[in-house]
């Protein structure tokens, strides 16, 4: 008997035990950021997209998120990219499944992974790697246990985890708190692309802006955040070109060039970086490295630069091949990029297996290109978007500077520009790079714009 009641008083103390354990906070975070929303995504003040996002639990109990985003900023097939995480339902609740996809017309890519393996599915190539995510429910919604539990104050900072599903890799960020409002509380994502977002009480976004540029803002139902389909393109224009006072002699020679921007203004100001002096400034001269890990990322291979693909990796090595110094790679994989490719207007973002199969693409199709190749012998090259200047007879729209996108390569402790496109290496003095987070913002102002050559300084003659 005494031992059926010592069982019974434990068994008694266990439940009461159980019943007042603290309960698991990140399931208690997942909870209350269930169900569906909505979202309307915004550059400046003209919708272009729509944002959707689903949080539940699976008929397994596992952590389920999805987000869908479309949008179009031409006439062209709309942009779509979806992303599905699925966490274990038990505490840790650890990382399962992942899927991203990223697509438009008939171009997609699909990426997959499955505990340690990772599918990559792009036009038909498939490669297959094994990576260790080591990442849990409480790395996902790490920001929202910081707000939730750690009571921070405006000014604080927390590192998160996050997966990227283009290097494939687990990343941290820096995140900060803003501070707090009466629907909730504001955090900023430090970096060079700052995110700002507004949550609820239950750390839900309301709205979320990157920069001065793009914005989402919750919505009622599908209905609004959908309403963007029905209106014209943001960029529905095609005159995206700005013509120059004068003509611009010989641009091959020239070693420096500086132009002014008319008219001025708190705009153009904001895409150059916050100078008052509205100047754009272009030079063949090697640009000094920031840091190493800026040259290290330049040569992963990517889902979007799929750099440790076979065909891909031995086309290169075919390109450079008896050439032993990284100016010389350069040099060699310009020539053969511009030859083994042919210049096409594209109707929209393309693969790089897509380029090779057709053998053709825009100039962002040769620069992605190139970036490719050049990461699969080692070189450190990264894509630029920024404008170029077009010489009388080259086309229809002559005399004008115009988006473009070339290349830069890191060797001797500087980046170096070329243009696969045109065949340059070095690229001419008129490539004239744009920052990265405000290209966009630029670019949509130039049917406004002029350019006025202040300073044309040609190299010496030999």
């Amino acid at each position: 008997m005494l031992t059926v009641a010592v069982a019974a008083t434990i068994g008694v103390v266990a439940a009461v035990l159980w019943w007042t354990r603290p309960p698991d906070p990140t399931s208690e975070i997942a909870a209350r950021l269930a169900g569906e929303r909505w979202y309307a995504v915004v550059y400046r003040h003209v919708p272009i997209g729509h944002y959707r996002t689903w949080h539940g639990r699976s008929s397994k109990g596992e952590f389920e998120f999805r987000t869908e985003l479309r949008f179009a900023l031409a006439r062209e097939t709309p942009t779509r990219i979806e992303e599905r995480l699925v966490f274990g339902a038990s505490p840790p609740h650890p990382f399962l499944h992942g899927e991203h996809v990223a697509a438009r017309g008939e171009t997609r890519t699909r990426v997959t992974v499955q505990g340690g393996a990772v599918r990559i599915v792009q036009q038909g190539a498939v490669r297959e790697r094994e990576v260790a995510f080591d990442f849990t429910l409480a790395d996902y919604l790490a920001v929202e246990h910081w707000l939730s539990f750690d009571a921070p104050q405006p000014g604080a900072t927390r590192n998160a985890r996050s997966i990227d599903f283009d290097r494939l890799e687990v990343v941290d960020d820096l995140w900060r708190l803003h501070g707090y409002q009466p629907l909730g509380a504001v955090v900023v994502k430090a970096g060079r692309d700052e995110v700002r977002i507004q949550l609820d009480r239950d750390h839900a976004p309301l709205g979320m802006a990157m920069g001065n540029l793009f914005s989402i803002r919750k919505v009622a139902d599908a209905h609004t955040a959908r309403a963007w389909e029905n209106e014209a393109p943001l960029f529905a224009s095609a005159a995206h070109r700005v013509p120059v006072d004068r003509a611009i002699a010989n641009p091959q020679a020239l070693q420096r060039i500086t132009l002014a921007i008319e008219p001025a203004s708190a705009q153009t100001s904001a895409w150059l970086g916050g100078t008052a002096d509205a100047r754009l400034n272009g030079s063949i001269a090697p640009q000094p490295v920031a840091n190493a890990s800026e040259a290290a990322q330049a040569t992963a291979a990517t889902v979007s630069f799929p750099a440790d693909d076979k065909r891909l990796r031995k086309l290169a090595e075919r390109a450079v091949a008896g050439v032993d110094t990284a100016r010389d790679k350069a040099a060699a994989l310009t020539r053969f990029v511009s030859r083994f490719l042919r210049y096409s207007d594209a109707t929209g973002p393309r693969t790089v297996f897509d380029t090779l199969r057709e053998r053709r693409g825009d100039c962002t199709e040769f620069a992605d290109f190139y970036t490719t190749l050049g990461r699969a012998v080692g070189l450190p090259t990264r894509t630029v978007v920024g404008l170029a200047y077009r010489p009388s007879g080259t086309s229809d729209e002559a005399g004008v500077f115009a988006p473009h996108a070339w290349n830069e390569v890191e060797y001797d402790g500087a980046w170096h520009s070329v243009d696969p496109t045109w065949g340059q290496a070095p690229a001419d003095a008129t490539h004239l790079p744009l920052p990265p987070a405000t290209a966009l913002d630029a670019i949509a102002q130039l049917p406004t714009l002029r350019f006025r050559v202040v300073v044309a300084e040609y190299q010496p003659a030999l």
